[in-house]
């Protein structure tokens, strides 16, 4: 399993906004290979929001097409906010271990 995730930091006050754009737009649950996607707020205390979007999928190649797709661009196109705070940052992950409730454990 491969997990990509992507730092993002708003203006305070506007984390609402930014939740509104994911819930709206969509396009990746169609897409080879996509397991799943989440997207987590901080709870520290700080002068921006802080979010990460976090997206799970079968492979490194599947996630490599989905950022060349067209479903990809639609869903980043637009005019940027004004509240987002710099570029996200982008961090990928190759899944080694999983486990379960049940204790069932898993290697890649």
């Amino acid at each position: 399993m491969f997990v990509a995730t992507n730092k993002i930091r708003v203006e305070k006050g506007h984390g609402h906004e930014l939740e509104g754009r994911f819930n709206r737009r969509g396009g990746v649950e169609g897409q080879p290979g996509f397991l799943g996607f989440e997207m987590w707020r901080s709870e520290k205390d700080s002068d921006c929001e802080e979010y990460l979007i976090v997206t799970h999928w079968e492979s490194k190649d599947a996630h490599h097409q989905w950022t060349r797709s067209d479903a990809f661009r639609q869903a980043h196109s637009g005019p940027r906010a004004d509240f987002l705070l710099g570029p996200g940052e982008f961090n990928s992950y190759d899944v080694k271990l999983t486990s379960s409730p049940d204790g069932t454990k898993a290697h890649a």
